[in-house]
């Protein structure tokens, strides 16, 4: 089951990573690196200042599209595993409610989920080494 449960989250990190790259309205490369930043940089800003934390960062950004492309997809799979109900709240409500069981869950869930957008991000994403 682990396995099985890995394997959907990759495959929905692969769908959603190549979505965002090729969608013609996102082929500016500073929206594309910076979706590559914040995938790289995501989980350690949720380990560093917590789930929460982190999901209001996204928020407070979600006009720009890389932002809001992460706070979209991390709500959409919550939903998806049934982690989150599917009522008309905002994520941030959803988490602000949640029980300490539920947030550690989405926690690692959200986790698990990074670290295969992360690698995609990385692989799908050019960014130029300036050399110094």
């Amino acid at each position: 089951m682990p396995r099985q449960m890995d394997n959907e989250r990759a495959a929905y990190a692969y769908d959603r990573v190549k979505t965002f790259c090729e969608d013609p309205s996102n082929k500016q490369e500073k929206t594309l690196k910076e979706f590559r930043s914040l995938a790289r940089s995501l989980p350690s800003m949720i380990q560093i200042n917590g789930f929460g934390a982190a999901i209001a960062f996204l928020y407070a950004k979600k006009k720009g599209l890389a932002h809001n492309e992460l706070y979209m997809t991390i709500f959409c799979w919550l939903k998806q595993q049934g982690i989150v109900s599917e009522d008309n709240r905002e994520f941030m409500e959803v988490i602000t409610v949640q029980s300490r069981d539920g947030y550690k869950r989405m926690t690692w869930e959200t986790m698990g989920l990074l670290s295969w957008i992360k690698r995609f991000a990385e692989g799908m994403i050019e960014v130029e080494q300036q050399i110094e």
